[in-house]
This record gives C-alpha cells, sequence and structure tokens, in this order.
C-alpha cells in the first residue's frame, strides 16, 4: 500500500510503504524502488535509488529485514547473531534509538558485493520487538555515503514498528 507524503525539509514525495503483517511502516523516496521478498521465518523489503548514469553499478539502497525470534530474546542477543561478516573496518558502534525503540546502531566500512570491486559504507540498526527482529541497513558507494544520508535519515526517521 503507498501515499505520498512529503518529507520534510524535502522537495521530493515520499510515498509511504505499510505492512501490517509484518508490523512495518516507512516512507520512501517516490523515485526509488521497491522489492519484498519472503522466506520461512525472514521477511525482506529494499528501497533502492534510481540509477544516475548508465555507469551507475550500485544503487544506493535501504532494506529492513524482518525475522521471527524466540520469545525474550534480547536486543543484545540478537546483535551477536545479526553482525555482519569479515572484512569490515567499524567506524561507529553504540546504543540508539530507532522507530522509538531501543536499538544498537553501527557504521563500517567495507568490500560492496558489485560486479566491479567497490568500497562501500554501510550504516546498520538492529531492533528487538514484539518477538521479532529488525534490522534496518543502509548501504552505499563509499563517495555516495554522504550524499543519500538526508533521505536516509528521513526514511529512518519515518519508520513505525507496530
Amino acid at each position: 500500500m503507498a501515499d505520498t507524503a512529503t518529507g520534510k525539509g524535502s522537495q521530493q514525495p515520499y510515498l509511504i510503504y505499510l505492512n501490517l503483517d509484518r508490523g512495518i511502516k516507512i516512507a520512501y523516496p517516490a523515485g526509488w524502488t521497491k522489492q519484498e521478498q519472503s522466506m520461512q521465518n525472514v521477511f525482506f523489503v529494499a528501497f533502492a535509488s534510481p540509477r544516475e548514469d548508465p555507469s551507475d553499478v550500485f544503487l544506493e539502497n535501504l532494506n529492513v529485514v524482518v525475522e521471527a525470534l524466540l520469545p525474550g530474546t534480547t536486543l543484545e542477543q540478537y546483535i551477536q547473531n545479526s553482525m555482519q561478516g569479515p572484512n569490515q573496518t567499524f567506524l561507529e558502534k553504540g546504543p540508539a534509538t530507532l522507530a522509538g525503540r531501543p536499538a544498537y546502531r553501527h557504521v563500517y566500512t567495507g568490500p560492496l558485493p558489485t560486479p566491479v570491486p567497490r568500497s562501500g559504507k554501510v550504516m546498520q540498526w538492529v531492533v528487538v520487538a514484539n518477538s521479532k527482529g529488525y534490522v534496518v541497513t543502509y548501504t552505499a558507494e563509499l563517495q555516495k555515503y554522504d550524499k543519500f544520508l538526508p533521505v536516509i535519515q528521513h526514511m529512518a526517521d519515518s519508520l513505525e514498528i507496530k
């Protein structure tokens, strides 16, 4: 389901993504693509920026993963299970708030999954609510990270977890 909304301080219109089954609502730029995927106990929705030119091989994106957890799983336990693999250089990590809930946020650099090797920068929030784990990840080429950061921050600020 999508409705239009205008982002604060932004000239571009935003659409509203609402998934009642997964308990998430988030605003995303109207020109971005949306892709959903469900697996056994995991749901994934990704929002990708438009291609800037024909040579743009990596689309900056924000994705939300919702995973069913065992009742009583704590944020600390989930963080240990959801940390990414090797080849990362952490720039920041620590407690945060997302969707009005306690979260853990980390920012790191590392290789991007592209046909041509590129360095990327990732900001990730981890939240546990209602026996579900939520991992919200912004991924960008290193040199484009700051360019897309205001849009990503608007998206993160708009996230609601029900």
